[in-house]
């Protein structure tokens, strides 16, 4: 078995998902909650669209895709921003 070392005082990366974190106001362990918001992908996304054919307003799509936005991660006590995790 290969012995792994984990530095000490690192926080795991912000992502899709809710995380485990302190958070730096009030102090607690929290499970993140995430709000996905749209970013500068999300906007390129809908441009290319927009450019291959404006049809039915398929060039809006992006904007209901989760995996095309900004994730927003917030404390539940006291609502405090964690971080943001921005896909560009």
């Amino acid at each position: 078995m290969a012995n792994v070392q984990v530095p000490v005082g690192t926080v795991s990366p912000l992502g899709d998902n809710p995380v485990q974190i302190v958070c730096s106001k009030c102090h607690q362990s929290v499970l993140t909650k995430v709000d996905h918001t749209a970013g500068l992908l999300t906007y390129l996304f809908c441009g290319g669209l927009f450019f291959c054919g404006f049809v039915l307003g398929c060039c809006l799509i992006p904007f209901c895709v989760d995996r095309l936005r900004d994730v927003k991660h917030t404390c539940p006590s006291c609502k405090t921003v964690l971080g943001v995790y921005k896909r560009l």
